[in-house]
């Protein structure tokens, strides 16, 4: 069949010539070769993964600061409270650790890589809520005169049971943003007073610990001014801060002989609470041995 082929087209080698084999002349560089995959995994591109990732993590965590130390937590109550531990464990998950798995992991040709990223800001945001879920819950949710001094209360330290029977009670409601100030007055009741002090001395629970107690702040101004204290007395206190203790004085905007102040507790440290010696309003807060 193929020599009738040959045959038909006139190309029949002649009887004297040999028959050489065919030859396909093909340039290797024209075979198309499968695509390589796309160039990924460097340090630069994983420097620029994990920049672009702590940026994001710095904006979060800038928002978050706001909220905590503007809001909920405002000068000095985080020292007062000793939540930095929880502040620097929330910033260095979301601002070292994250960025930092990110730098490790990122490779786009890793056909999981998506998924090495989500699970890495999965772990963020669960670490971020649990953070923020335990500073709001510590956060100083009302600042109590009682008797002659301030008391910080949070919300963890009322139980359930208190704020029901405080449920009618529009002082013992809490602000979302910002710390309440008010008063406790003790009940007249003598089995209640009994109580009280019986819980006082067994599990320290005072009449700071009961919502139901709570009245305005400005109703109990006289009892503040009976027990309040000269700046004098501070300054004898704390020796080394008068520049401190001047500082805030001008920052109430009121003459030193028209202050006064008030002791402040707090569950980590004490502080100090200025008052207006005309009406007790609250001018200041700060860091200084009150006692």
């Amino acid at each position: 069949m193929l020599r009738r082929v040959v045959h038909d087209r006139s190309i029949e080698p002649s009887s004297g010539e040999h028959t050489r084999p065919m030859t396909l002349n093909v340039d290797p560089l024209a075979v198309p070769r499968p695509p390589e995959p796309p160039a990924g995994g460097g340090l630069r591109e994983r420097l620029r993964a994990a920049g672009l990732h702590l940026l994001v993590c710095l904006a979060v965590v800038g928002l978050v600061s706001a909220l905590v130390f503007g809001a909920w937590y405002p000068s000095p109550m985080p020292q007062l409270l000793g939540v930095g531990a929880i502040i620097w464990i929330v910033v260095g998950v979301d601002v070292v650790v994250g960025p930092l798995f990110t730098l490790i992991v990122y490779d786009r040709r890793k056909p999981r890589l998506k998924w090495d990223l989500a699970t890495i800001f999965a772990l963020q945001l669960a670490a971020l809520a649990y953070g923020v879920h335990t500073l709001h819950a510590g956060r100083p949710a009302f600042v109590v005169m009682v008797k002659d001094r301030f008391e910080v209360i949070s919300p963890a330290e009322l139980r359930k049971a208190d704020l029901e029977a405080a449920r009618d009670n529009p002082h013992a409601r809490f602000d979302p943003i910002r710390p309440r100030w008010i008063a406790a007055r003790p009940p007249t009741d003598p089995k209640a007073q009994l109580a009280i002090a019986f819980e006082a001395l067994t599990h320290g629970r005072d009449v700071q610990h009961h919502p139901d107690l709570y009245v305005d702040y400005a109703s109990e101004a006289a009892s503040a001014l009976e027990r309040a204290l000269p700046i004098s007395r501070l300054r004898a206190l704390n020796p080394t801060q008068h520049a401190r203790i001047d500082a805030l004085v001008a920052r109430s905007g009121l003459p030193e002989a028209s202050l006064r102040y008030l002791p402040l507790r707090g569950p980590a440290g004490d502080g100090t609470v200025l008052i207006d010696a005309t009406d007790a309003r609250v001018v200041g807060v700060a860091l200084l041995v009150p006692w």
